[in-house]
């Protein structure tokens, strides 16, 4: 696994050598996720959680059962599994109120994004926010690092930002929210997650006209 410790993410550095480790899944164990809304295959074995598959023409999520308070960012590998071609998701700081995602967002790397990777407030179901990435390959790991910073919501892949966005609307951080993964029309394998309570060191943002970066 690629480990990816400090990430720029525009106005923050985000350090996650120092920040707490609230969950580290090196094994899983299906009585400790839940499927929620429309439901495909789901497998939970010990080293992976595989949803959805070839004979599976629908979507779905599942989520760990446990709830987290405040700003989380998750750190896992993931791939789409041949024939399939897209897509996948992941969700944080989800919650659900009359409807499922009522709260939290959503991002994704393919799927009606193409090529590109996008990140979706709920309960809205539209891109937040939307940045070309690259062709996603079917049979390649993608080590993905996405959460939340306070205002600051963002997807890494493979150590390098791929997208942002910043929003006003900062949840309630004594309000849980819960993670977990997605597939849509996909056959999709996540593995290797961690999840922390982030440590993020402000960066200042300076302007400064007649210079330039090499």
């Amino acid at each position: 696994m690629n480990n990816s410790n400090e990430i720029i993410v525009i106005g923050n550095t985000l350090r996650l050598s120092e920040s707490e480790l609230l969950y580290s899944f090196d094994t899983f164990d299906p009585a400790d996720w839940t499927i929620v809304k429309h439901a495909p295959k789901w497998t939970v074995a010990r080293d992976w959680i595989s949803g959805g598959g070839p004979d599976e023409p629908t979507h779905g999520q599942i989520f760990f059962k446990t709830p987290v308070k405040g700003d989380v960012v998750l750190e896992f590998d993931a791939r789409i599994l041949p024939p399939s071609y897209h897509d996948i998701v992941w969700f944080w700081n989800t919650r659900f109120g009359t409807e499922p995602w009522s709260a939290g967002y959503l991002g994704c790397l393919g799927g009606w994004y193409a090529d590109m990777a996008g990140i979706e407030k709920l309960p809205d179901y539209v891109p937040s926010a939307i940045a070309p990435s690259f062709p996603t390959e079917p049979g390649r790991t993608y080590h993905i690092v996405s959460g939340s910073l306070g205002h600051e919501h963002f997807i890494a892949v493979d150590g390098k930002l791929v997208t942002y966005f910043s929003d006003r609307a900062v949840p309630d951080p004594n309000e849980p929210g819960y993670f977990g993964f997605g597939i849509f029309e996909s056959h999709a394998e996540y593995s290797h997650l961690k999840v922390y309570r982030p440590h993020a060191v402000p960066r200042p943002l300076v302007y400064a006209p007649g210079t330039s970066r090499k």
